[in-house]
């Protein structure tokens, strides 16, 4: 019994302890003290502010600064007193002073103040957290809202949504934000990388080592909708954005990040240097999502000047001279001690003149070489008064110091004749560079080039011979089997039947309606049609633009007549070069001849022939419900019971697709283009060609081929590949919102604080 009494004793006191501890407040006013049993809490729950040991840190000291509510971990991505910590067993606080000054106190101590940001006359300041994770510090006047002092303008080492990293040059001046990194992973002290932005807007990754400071990484220049050295989509999709000019100087420049859930992301500079952005699952724990630098070519100027750096198989760097340059130290340069570079082989025509009239008058004898996907080097000169791509390249052989040109979609940058910095993507990614070389170079490089082909031409005419030898032994053979067998002629050389495309041993309708049960049985014992391609092409009078309706998932879509006055029909003629393969076809073509259901669109039939993969659809006349919806002259025909019917019809079709059939099937690419309208207005769902079925016991999937449409794809699909019927549901509700504003979800890009449909009806 006494055991029993004090282990309940021991429970209650705990309880009170952890009770004492998550005390929290909203605001702390003027006077008051925050101490370690009391936190501040964002109206939204996400964020709080009060005293914490960073997760790795030592348990002895304690920081004032900012975590993340829901995380499992102590994440702090802003700490106050970073280098002075107070003892964990000392009697700690913080408060606000008459002046706006936040200060962390131990005992009677001050340990750390804030300074103002801004003179305050005004009296009864407060402390708040927002729901972006900011504390501000504010007067009593509640229609002023300027704030004396936010920590978004005093950051440590992450930036949050909400953020600004700005350079200040106006009157003179130049003020930039700054992050710095922590000294180790649980010591908030300041560490050895800086992060910030410079005059040619990108953003730079400075380390301190020894009393020196150097460039460690840097972003490459801002290309209007990315920056040119980091191509991960996702990041620009959620709105990172460049305000400012950076060809204007003496201004003021930022970016900024507005994802649809601030407390979500985060962006921190490791002790080591590295940018890391970490999203915050579900599970309350974090998953990284995107790192620089990753290999050491993403690291500044790793081979020097004139030479280029691409990633080897096993992640070390593999450095080579540009186009018409030689290493400089040609021994340093074979032992792997890269950093002196490279230089030109042959001097440029132009450097040879003496004058400047004669020289550009010679410029037009050098030339340029292309340099495809890469990082485009540092230092890089704006011109402004450029045009177009052939300006700019005219702009860079009149000028004999210029040395490398690059056009991007609205600018031209030109640089002198030191190239640094250039990283070679491996995946495709990256600009052209064309860097000025003497004519020679390039003709060196022809000759070569015209050996090589000589050599491929004959490889090649070799190897065509024996494929088509073997290719007629093959046709031969396959022709006396028929013979021998009786396998022969067509009765109907327009059309074959094909029983059935994958027999039913696979049920795909379901289930429990005798209306559902009876296509169910339509569908396993249809026959599909198998269309000539000459029946097609006539049809659609030789695939005519003129009958062209639109453009499907991986190809065109025509209009067509069937020979001797029969149905019409939509004809879908996939690329060559759409990247569907048999896969996708057989796939397509399986779904939507065995799922039959009035709110799916019917296929008729379909074509094989060579290279040649065509659907045959029924033909809808009032097209996709884009036509209707984004179009002002048409938008006034749907009307809010029509709209009402098109949602209703849409969800049937997916609940059919989710529930009603025996294996879930994901259409993974539903948006208005996909959606058909017949003459009464009901919709049919297709473009199945991106659909995967579930197995009845299945209720997620991870895939490393992420397609669909941006925008419409939830975001677990977009950035980590898994996909469910809450996917097509995501979709489903962006298509509802398309429906009911009539307006398209990217026409947001552009308008202030919203990136898309979601952001801007919420």
């Amino acid at each position: 019994m006494a055991r029993a009494a004090i282990a309940a004793l021991l429970c209650l006191l705990c309880a009170v302890c952890v009770v004492d501890r998550v005390e929290a407040a909203a605001t702390l006013s003027q006077g008051e003290s925050l101490t370690g049993n009391r936190v501040l809490v964002s109206a939204n729950g996400e964020f709080q502010a009060g005293f914490f040991t960073p997760n790795g840190g030592d348990p002895g000291k304690v920081y004032f600064g900012v975590t993340y509510a829901k995380s499992t971990e102590v994440i702090m991505p802003w700490v106050g007193n970073r280098d002075a910590p107070v003892s964990a067993a000392s009697a700690y606080s913080a408060t606000v002073t008459g002046s706006g000054e936040l200060q962390v106190m131990e005992g009677q101590r001050v340990v750390w103040r804030t300074g103002t940001d801004a003179p305050s006359p005004r009296d009864n300041h407060t402390l708040t957290i927002g729901d972006d994770g900011n504390l501000r510090v504010t007067g009593s006047d509640s229609a002023d809202t300027d704030a004396v002092w936010e920590s978004f303008d005093h950051p440590a080492d992450t930036f949050m949504p909400g953020m600004r990293i700005a350079l200040d040059q106006r009157n003179g001046a130049f003020n930039r934000t700054l992050f710095t990194s922590w000294r180790s992973a649980g010591d908030p002290a300041p560490g050895n990388f800086t992060l910030g932005l410079d005059p040619s807007a990108q953003l730079y990754i400075w380390q301190s080592q020894g009393g020196k400071n150097s460039t460690y990484w840097r972003s490459g220049q801002w290309a209007g909708n990315n920056f040119v050295g980091i191509p991960w989509r996702t990041l620009y999709i959620y709105g990172f954005k460049l305000t400012g000019d950076p060809r204007q100087s003496g201004g003021y420049m930022f970016y900024d990040f507005a994802p649809f859930n601030a407390s979500l992301f985060r962006f921190v500079l490791q002790p080591n240097g590295t940018e890391t952005c970490y999203m915050l699952l579900a599970t309350g724990s974090w998953e990284t999502v995107w790192s620089q630098p990753t290999n050491p070519c993403q690291e500044y100027n790793r081979c020097g000047a004139n030479a280029q750096c691409t990633a080897g198989d096993d992640g070390q760097a593999v450095c080579s001279c540009l186009k018409g340059f030689d290493p400089k130290s040609e021994p340093e340069y074979s032992s792997g001690n890269w950093t002196r570079g490279c230089v030109r082989s042959t001097p440029l025509t132009c450097s040879e003149r003496n004058t400047t009239a004669t020289a550009a008058a010679a410029a037009g004898d050098d030339t340029f070489a292309e340099l495809q996907g890469v990082k485009l080097p540092d230092f890089a000169v704006w011109g402004s008064t450029v045009g177009d791509a052939t300006a700019c390249r005219q702009a860079c052989l009149a000028n004999c110091s210029c040395g490398a040109y690059s056009y991007g979609t609205t600018s031209c940058l030109l640089w002198g004749q030191e190239l640094v910095d250039i990283y070679h993507f491996p995946t495709g990614e990256g600009y052209s560079l064309y860097v000025k070389v003497p004519p020679s170079v390039l003709e060196t490089s022809s000759d070569e080039r015209g050996r090589w082909t000589t050599v491929i031409v004959v490889v090649v005419v070799v190897v065509v011979v024996v494929l088509a030898a073997c290719g007629l032994l093959m046709w031969k053979c396959r022709r006396r089997i028929k013979e021998k067998f009786g396998i022969g002629g067509r009765k109907k050389p327009e059309v074959l039947l094909l029983r059935p495309v994958r027999e039913g041993k696979q049920d795909f309708s379901g289930p429990k309606q005798a209306e559902q049960q009876e296509e169910s049985d339509e569908s396993k014992n249809c026959e599909l049609p198998l269309f000539a391609f000459e029946l097609l092409a006539a049809a659609t009078d030789g695939f005519s633009d003129k009958n062209k309706l639109g453009e499907g998932g991986f190809g065109h879509v025509y209009k067509g007549r069937l020979p001797g006055g029969g149905e019409e029909i939509a004809v879908k003629r996939l690329s060559r070069t759409s990247g569907q393969g048999l896969e996708e076809f057989k796939n397509e073509v399986i779904l939507i001849a065995k799922l039959q259901h009035r709110n799916l669109v019917r296929l008729l039939g379909c074509c094989i022939q060579g290279e040649e993969k065509i659907l045959v659809y029924e033909y809808l006349p009032n097209k996709s419900l884009d036509a209707f919806l984004f179009d002002p002259a048409r938008r006034g025909l749907l009307d809010w019971k029509t709209r009402f019917h098109i949602i209703e019809g849409i969800a049937r079709g997916l609940l059919y697709l989710h529930r009603d059939s025996r294996l879930r099937v994901v259409h993974r690419d539903l948006k208005a283009s996909n959606i058909l309208l017949d003459d009464d207005m009901n919709p049919k769902i297709s473009d199945f060609g991106m659909a995967r079925i579930f197995g009845g016991d299945q209720n997620q999937v991870n895939t490393n081929r992420v397609v669909g449409t941006l925008g419409y794809m939830s975001p677990e699909y977009a950035m980590e590949g898994l996909f469910s019927v809450r996917s097509d549901v995501y979709s489903f509700g962006i298509l509802i919102l398309e429906i009911i504003t009539g307006q398209k979800n990217s026409s947001f890009h552009h308008m202030e604080g919203s990136i898309n449909i979601v952001g801007y009806v919420s």
